[in-house]
């Protein structure tokens, strides 16, 4: 009896539950290489009385009890940009490469947040077995410093329009991406955390 009860608390680590982190059509996940285009942006718009642009993203996680047993959580959170929720301006007032990097840049910080998100799951995952609070904590926590980051990219950079300022945060958004590497949504291997 006691052998079948440690091959179902196997099994169950094993499962994953797969509809949180299911991409809808319109929907990208983060990824270095597959950068934010025109195409990505499924409401095309020319209303002056709009912003040129427009780019939704959130972060879905994913958490169950027995992920206090797992190597690391990187596949448990995912930083997704929404298309379908998502408008653009092409009618030429403004650049259209200027603003597409510069909603990049916004991927690029909603990456470093969702980096910090998993980092933290993995500090806390003794917590999880106790309860879930932990994670909604954490998400709220993550979500709040995300907003304050956008909110001081946007004020700093004059919405993309400072160049100088954007190569600033380009390279503090570079800096942080990679001192987080480890936490990327592709590292399936275990993290083991420094004390």
């Amino acid at each position: 009896m006691r052998k079948i009860f440690y091959a179902l608390i196997v099994c169950a680590m094993g499962l994953k539950p797969g509809f949180g982190q299911q991409l809808q059509e319109g929907e990208k996940i983060w990824s270095a290489e597959d950068r934010l285009s025109v195409d990505d942006f499924k409401i095309k718009i020319s209303d002056a009385n709009s912003d040129v642009v427009f780019g939704q993203f959130y972060m879905n996680h994913v958490a169950g009890g027995f992920d206090f047993m797992k190597r690391n959580f990187n596949q448990n959170v995912t930083n997704v940009f929404s298309g379908n929720a998502s408008w653009i301006d092409t009618t030429g007032v403004v650049s259209v490469e200027k603003i597409i990097e510069y909603q990049q840049m916004q991927f690029d910080l909603s990456e470093i947040q969702a980096r910090k998100f998993r980092k933290r799951l993995l500090e806390n995952k003794g917590q999880i077995a106790k309860g879930m609070s932990i994670v909604s904590q954490i998400n709220n926590e993550i979500t709040a410093e995300l907003s304050e980051l956008r909110l001081s990219m946007a004020m700093e950079t004059e919405s993309g329009r400072n160049e100088q300022k954007v190569a600033e945060w380009k390279e503090k958004i570079a800096a942080e991406l990679k001192a987080l590497d480890l936490f990327r949504y592709e590292n399936t291997k275990k993290i083991k955390l420094e004390k």
